[in-house]
């Protein structure tokens, strides 16, 4: 239970996730690495798979490069399906990769073994670890190490992702590229003051976030798709804590009765507009759909507002299940959150 990390000294790369796909000959098959600090050269690192528990056969395909801290690699059988489940390229494409959902995964560091996902000694049919039609995801306080730990890990189940053609629209959604994410969106707002004020969105730390720099967010206005990342946070937050984005500070204020923590003008959304929170550049969660107008929609919050259940996941594709919702035009009339009549769940 208490493993000594033997070896494992210096080891900048980690496993954080493993796919076996839905699609046509099993595909996309893919294993996801996260880069803990820079990786100058990647070349020091490899993977191998240990195929129907017949043990380790050592490093078999070397990576290649360089890797900056917080970013991901993704490695995959090949290319087509890839692009067609997740929607871009894979870093490397390797054949090593045609395993079945029952096989390990071993990364290497100077030819030793620093991680590995499985147990390569036996046929994963039946266990736990199984991710068949599936993926399995690491958890973000779970320590790597040659030897494999289930406790660690996340799993969707033999043949969860059956029948899905995307990750996006699966009912069992790969939390893809999301490792290391210690913030979260929890709640937008679309206030009644003169001007439609205050817009708001509220975000958590999950643990402390020493460098906010490395998150921001963007909106996404009227259904025409992502604008990509348009203000960076900065400073830090502790675990636990709350971070709030308001378009402007006095209408805030006089509505919350506090200042908020930052102020940005891309917050002049409309209560149909969704809200992405970038790190590291890439999209780690996300409120409502950037491709459709939410007027309408379930997730509208026109003069409303929305808040995250603690249950719910977050991740780069919007599932309104794990959201509560006050309808639109809830806060009409309203002059402060504490005397209205349908209260943002503020904090």
């Amino acid at each position: 239970d208490s493993i000594f990390p033997f070896k494992t000294f210096g080891v900048k790369l980690i496993i954080t996730g493993v796919f076996d796909g839905p699609l046509p000959g099993g595909l996309p098959k893919v294993v996801e690495l996260y880069a803990l600090e820079d990786v100058p050269a990647l070349s020091a690192y490899g993977i191998g798979s240990a195929n129907n528990g017949g043990g380790t056969d050592g490093q078999e395909f070397a990576l290649a490069g360089s890797a900056a801290a917080g970013s991901f690699i993704t490695i995959s059988y090949e290319a087509t399906e890839f692009l067609n489940y997740f929607g871009e390229t894979p870093s490397f494409i390797s054949g090593i990769l045609n395993v079945n959902g029952d096989d390990a995964i071993e990364l290497f560091f100077n030819g030793e073994v620093v991680d590995t996902f499985g147990d390569n000694s036996v046929d994963g049919t039946g266990r736990t670890w199984e991710y068949m039609d599936g993926w399995a995801y690491r958890q973000i306080e779970s320590t790597p190490g040659s030897t494999f730990q289930t406790s660690g890990w996340t799993f969707s189940g033999a043949n969860a992702v059956d029948g899905c053609t995307m990750n996006d629209t699966c009912d069992s959604i790969f939390p893809f590229k999301t490792f290391g994410v210690k913030l979260i969106i929890t709640g937008v707002f679309d206030g009644p003051l003169p001007g439609g004020l205050p817009k708001v969105v509220e975000l958590y730390a999950l643990e402390d976030v020493p460098a906010l720099s490395a998150y921001g967010i963007g909106s996404a206005n009227n259904g025409g798709g992502t604008d990509g990342q348009e203000f960076a946070l900065a400073g830090s937050a502790a675990a636990g804590s709350f971070i709030t984005i308001s378009y402007e500070a006095t209408e805030f204020l006089n509505y919350f009765g506090e200042t908020p923590s930052f102020i940005s003008g891309i917050l002049n959304v409309n209560g149909d507009d969704a809200i992405e929170l970038f790190f590291n550049g890439e999209v780690v969660d996300t409120f409502g759909d950037n491709s459709v107008d939410g007027t309408g929609r379930t997730w509208e919050y026109m003069d409303g507002w929305a808040y995250r259940q603690i249950e719910s996941t977050p991740g780069s594709t919007f599932q309104t299940s794990g959201w509560t919702f006050s309808g639109a035009n809830a806060v009409d009339g309203c002059t402060m959150n504490d005397t209205c009549d349908s209260i943002f769940p503020f904090k």
